[in-house]
């Protein structure tokens, strides 16, 4: 598919998109239908070259996501996602507005562009329309992507560590997920505290020996979750799963009898190096007989970004487990959505 760009001019704004872009029915608009938790304000270009006025102005006579106000006091705006420099995930947004500039662009992102790119007035920016994923396999991640288990792993470990004393915050659990980090009860447990090993040891015990009843109570499968599989079955896609974990959070999965959809499951007890090796993604390319050029990773963290990147997959990443949009954009997916329920839209079979 043809890679679709426009080449701006920095430029200074009316300093009225942080205001906007931080109202309630704004950040939910962007979140839930492009990704997007916005920084405040817009990043302004100016469109010079014939070509690139060209793109725009073919651009816009397309739907792109429509933004609604919940009054008519503001007007509506749609909204076209896009990759930034290269990496950023990102949208122009097109306010609905006689006479606005044709030669305007207006661009919102998760991060601050211009601290994040270096940017000033005056410097020459590239952004790439996002185009459909030409794949045909989609290898998932489960925690955070296909089962909701961030509460339950918060609760798990609060349970392990009451006993000693010990508090368990839902922002280590989130830091140590978003890290894969490979010793969570070393976040936990203070330096200074004796006898540390021993207790890193006992504490992780008594959250495997907890699990499958937290799992039980806490974990639930993404809503939706079956006919978006359903969809993408259908084309002709195939499907596989890649988790991190050792034995994975498949209890929900199997209790729906949603497992079946998957050609071949990968876990952390088949291989011997931990995402963000592309060990795992890998793996689940190989069993379906697909080249990795020719898959794609769903993750809900920057660790399954890099992991695709390492494995040359293209990468998808979900605001619906562990990662922020800010945490994931810095990690430059080629697509961020708020949850797998957007994937018929983004990813095409080719055959």
């Amino acid at each position: 598919m043809a890679r679709l760009t426009l080449t701006g001019q920095v430029v200074a704004g009316l300093g009225q998109g942080a205001s906007f872009t931080q109202l309630d029915w704004v950040r939910s608009q962007f979140m839930t239908k492009l990704g997007i938790d916005p920084h405040p304000g817009t990043l302004n270009l100016h469109l010079h070259h014939p070509a690139d006025l060209t793109q725009w102005a073919d651009l816009k006579r397309q739907a792109g996501c429509l933004i609604v106000p919940p009054n008519r006091a503001w007007c509506e705006a749609r909204g076209y996602p896009i990759r930034i420099a290269g990496y950023v995930p990102g949208a122009i947004i097109l306010p609905d507005v006689p006479g606005y500039p044709e030669t305007q662009v207006e661009v919102i992102a998760a991060l601050p562009l211009r601290q994040e790119l270096g940017l000033t007035d005056g410097d020459s920016l590239t952004l790439e329309i996002s185009q459909p994923l030409s794949v045909q396999a989609v290898i998932f991640d489960v925690d955070g992507t296909l089962v909701d288990t961030v509460d339950a792993y918060h609760t798990v470990a609060a349970l392990a560590a009451a006993p000693h004393g010990l508090l368990v915050s839902r922002e280590t659990v989130r830091y140590a997920l978003n890290n894969n980090h490979p010793t969570f009860w070393e976040l936990v447990i203070p330096l200074e505290h004796p006898n540390r090993l021993e207790l890193m040891e006992a504490m992780k015990r008594e959250a495997m020996r907890r699990w499958p009843e937290v799992l039980r109570q806490h974990g639930r499968i993404m809503p939706g979750l079956r006919q978006t599989l359903e969809t993408l079955q259908s084309r002709g896609l195939r499907l596989a799963i890649m988790t991190g974990s050792q034995s994975g959070s498949f209890e929900p999965l199997r209790e729906e009898g949603l497992l079946d959809f998957f050609e071949t499951v990968v876990t952390g007890a088949d291989v011997t190096r931990p995402k963000p090796d592309p060990e795992g993604p890998l793996k689940g390319a190989a069993a379906l007989g697909v080249e990795p050029g020719q898959a794609v990773y769903v993750g809900d963290t920057p660790t399954d970004v890099r992991a695709s990147r390492a494995a040359g997959m293209a990468a998808v990443s979900v605001l619906s487990g562990a990662g922020d949009s800010a945490l994931l954009s810095a990690a430059g997916p080629d697509w961020l959505i708020y949850s797998h329920a957007r994937l018929p839209e983004i990813i095409l079979n080719p055959m």
